[in-house]
């Protein structure tokens, strides 16, 4: 998460560029994450601007 006084500066992209940089680096071939699908700045961040698609949905029900 990037504090609220640094978004749409380019923070967050810079942090997910080094962390696929470093991915590359010591072999991984995929990067998987999770975000609130209600998210209305995270979903189109990782969707348009960094380019991630949707693979799955994950289900949650309280039980209490």
């Amino acid at each position: 998460m990037v504090a609220e006084s640094y978004r749409r500066a380019g923070a967050g992209t810079a942090l997910m560029a080094a962390v696929e940089r470093w991915g590359r680096e010591h072999g991984a071939v995929l990067v998987a994450l999770d975000t609130n699908l209600r998210s209305k700045l995270s979903v189109p961040f990782y969707e348009d601007r960094l380019g991630y698609v949707r693979h799955a949905v994950i289900f949650r029900k309280y039980l209490s």
